[in-house]
């Protein structure tokens, strides 16, 4: 199982390092959410929301050191449950890119500083792309994640 988060933001809560700027789903469509993505989605948003930045960061360290542990230790290390970990563990590039942009839009309300923090090392490694210094780049990720975040809010509240 892929632990290691977004190519977007922090390697934290699971998602898979499959998703890349070049698996953005096409212009025009609308990012899609099954029900078992809008409960995963939501617990995650209830842990960003109640956990502080470096809570979050530790808890990515630990997931990313154990990339190959089974759902039941995942969910352990993370504090998320086991439908949810499954349930990140099975997306595919492009599920995994718009959970990506959500977990992004939602680092960017609850805690701006690390999305920032995670885009300049990350950057670096080629996990993702660093554009916290480009004017132009944060505004097509800011674009991205607000259309990620108002097909989320519209179909998973």
């Amino acid at each position: 199982m892929r632990l290691c988060l977004l190519s977007l933001a922090v390697c934290s809560f699971g998602l898979p390092a499959l998703a890349q700027f070049a698996t953005l789903p096409p212009a025009g469509t609308p990012m899609g959410f099954s029900p078992a993505q809008c409960s995963a989605l939501q617990e995650i948003e209830n842990a960003v929301a109640t956990r502080s930045a470096g809570d979050i960061e530790r808890i990515g360290a630990a997931m990313e050191a154990n990339q190959n542990a089974d759902p039941a230790e995942v969910a352990r290390i993370s504090g998320l449950s086991v439908p949810t970990v499954s349930t990140i563990g099975a997306l595919g590039q492009q599920d995994g890119m718009s959970f990506s942009l959500v977990f992004g839009s939602m680092l960017r309300y609850y805690h701006p500083d690390l999305l920032v923090k995670v885009l300049r090392e990350r950057g670096p490694l080629g996990q993702v792309p660093d554009v916290s210094g480009s004017p132009f780049g944060m505004t097509l990720l800011d674009g991205l994640m607000n259309t990620a975040q108002q097909s989320y809010l519209a179909q998973c509240r």
